[in-house]
Formats: C-alpha cells, structure tokens, sequence
C-alpha cells in the first residue's frame, strides 16, 4: 500500500526542496530563483510540500502579488511562466493543487493562478484552463551543426553572418558595471515596446546573484568602435536555459545584434551539455515575434494557466490589440524619467 500523502504550507522551501528542483523540474523551479523573487519585489511566499513517507514527494511555490488598493492574486510564480506543480506522481500533483486551493480561500485571494506547460490531463474540478501562450524551445541535442542546420537560411543565418562581417562582437560578462548597463538598456527597450521595465536592482543585484550561483548569464553586443548596441540575459536551468531578457539600442539593427547574442548564447549551451534552449513565450496575435521564434528553430510548447475561480487578468487578454495594445501606446507617450519612474508597477504584472 502507497504511503500517505501529507501536504504542509511553510514561509520557505523545505532543506530537500533543492535536490527535486534539480533532478525533475526547470529553472522556476529552483529555490534560488523562487528566493531571488521574494526578495526583490516583497512578495510573500507560501511553500507547499508534500511527503509520502520520509521522502519529499512534490513541492509547489505560491506567491502573493499584490493588485492596486484590491485583494492580491495567488501566483504560482509571477514572471515565471512554466513553474507548476513538480511530483513524479500525478496523486501527488492533485494533492498540492488542492492545498493550494485551500490556501487560496484562506487568504481570500481575487484570484489563484497556476502556470505550467499544459498537461494531458484536465484541470482540477473548479479552475478554468487558459491556453493563449506557448514557449518556443530549440533542441541542442544533435550539436550545434544540426542547430544551425534548423535556422532560417534567408533570415536568422544570414543575420548572423552579417552581424559577423560587420565586426560585432558579443562578450559574456560580470560585474556590477556590466549589469547597470543592461538595466538601463532594458529601461529604453522596454519603454519603446510599450512595457513598465523591472526596477534596475532586479538586473544589478538580483541577476548578478543568480550569475554568481551559476544560474545566469549576461551576454551585451558591441560595435567595432565599442559601442554598446544590445544585451540578453539567459536563466541556466539544470536541462534548459532561457532566453529571459533581450534590449537593444537603435543602432544594433545593421549589425543584427540579437541575432549575434542569441547564436553565442546558443552555442555555449550546447558546449555545456545543455539539451534544450527557451526561446520565451509568445501569444498566436504575436505574430511577429512568434515568426521569430519559429525561424531560430523554436518548436512550439503549448502553456497551461489553471485559474480559480475563473480566468482573467493580463495571461488571458489578447497582447496585439485591444486593452493591452492600448496600454502600451499610452506607455510609449510618457516622458523617459516618467517611464523609468513608473517601474514600481512591474510587480503588480507578475
């Protein structure tokens, strides 16, 4: 007979947490990232576990994001957007779902969000699945001949090669000079697509912690005159690594930037044994930037947000038009120093 399942609800992760991360999850499954979030933006974290026997189960972190002057939204996890559930057995995944359940109307949240790639099965009796958003994910197990065989030849190869007889270069960097660089090239960027940016002590603290621990990298792209044009951040997961962040000044275009920092990032991954690079999540009206995604080789994973009581909020609106769209021209008409100001708000998007 199976052992009891025995489902507990703590502030932090428990000391066996790291090890299953590790061995059966992703990135967002990670501790260190889960704690890296807790600690930038003040959310307050639940840590739901579950043990059968002596041994850790499966885990599942919620987080608190709060809404404006309303009750909060329960998350699993904001800005992170595959870190459901993690149990080899699926009694084990119901389980937590239904503690998180619980939780939720103990703490009379507006909503509880779980975000996750979709799963075969349907979702738990009283949520509702939103199925808008995939992730594009390159396979890097063939070797980076293979890879590059995959890319567009008309697009993304030539890019690249242009970007190489343009004499840029990209250099994969530390520091905390490196790190103010690519925040405030993430202001500008996201200022011009319409966004609210992270506040810069996510990029120059929290980033560079992650870089530290070995679970980011930063890589930025320069002229030949050594002007700086672009930059990605890339969360190194035991089995993925993703593309989190991408920024670029005007001036990258000719030199196609982002195509040179995303085939260097793609390439050391391959070198570290890394089976699987994250392109990000795109929506179907993103078409631009789904046909990106597809031309780099990004095979498309569908994403799953199980919602209680009932699905809303920004994962369940349309991003090419309507609210959203109209959000992001206001944003764009602010003043500079007024959009970097308004970063505060980045933590109510989780």
């Amino acid at each position: 007979m199976p052992a009891p399942i025995a489902v507990d609800v703590a502030a932090d992760p428990p000391a066996d947490w790291a090890e299953l991360g590790r061995r059966a999850g992703g990135f967002y499954h990670d501790p260190a990232w889960v704690l890296a979030l807790r600690e930038t933006y003040g959310f307050r974290l639940h840590c739901v576990s579950a043990r059968a026997g002596s041994g850790l189960a499966g885990f599942l972190a919620l987080m608190e994001v709060p809404r404006l002057a309303r009750t909060p939204r329960l998350v699993s996890l904001p800005f992170s957007y595959a870190a459901g559930p993690l149990a080899d057995d699926p009694a084990v995944s119901v389980a937590l779902l239904e503690r998180a359940l619980g939780l939720a109307r103990e703490r009379k949240v507006h909503r509880l969000e779980i975000k996750m790639r979709a799963p075969v099965t349907p979702p738990l009796e009283g949520f509702e699945r939103v199925l808008r958003y995939n992730t594009y994910r390159i396979s890097l197990r063939d070797g980076e001949a293979s890879v590059w065989g995959r890319l567009h030849a008309e697009s993304t190869r030539r890019s690249i090669k242009k970007g190489l007889r343009e004499g840029a270069t990209v250099e994969r960097i530390e520091g905390e000079a490196a790190w103010t660089d690519m925040a405030v090239l993430n202001e500008r960027t996201a200022h011009r697509h319409g966004t609210p940016a992270p506040p810069r002590r996510f990029f120059v603290h929290t980033c560079r912690e992650l870089q530290r621990a070995g679970r980011a990298d930063l890589y930025l792209a320069r002229a030949p005159d050594a002007a700086l044009l672009g930059g990605i951040v890339v969360y190194k997961g035991p089995a993925e690594w993703i593309h989190a962040f991408g920024a670029s000044t005007p001036a990258a275009s000719p030199y196609r930037a982002t195509h040179l920092l995303l085939w260097r990032a793609i390439r050391d991954a391959i070198a570290a044994g890394i089976p699987v690079f994250d392109l990000g999540r795109a929506s179907p009206d993103q078409e631009g930037l789904v046909e990106f995604k597809r031309r780099w080789g990004g095979e498309p994973i569908p994403l799953a947000y199980d919602c209680w009581p009932r699905a809303g909020g920004l994962h369940a609106e349309a991003r090419a038009h309507g609210g959203l769209a109209l959000a992001a021209t206001l944003w764009r008409l602010l003043p500079s120093p007024l959009a970097r100001a308004g970063s505060f708000l980045y933590r109510y998007l989780g």
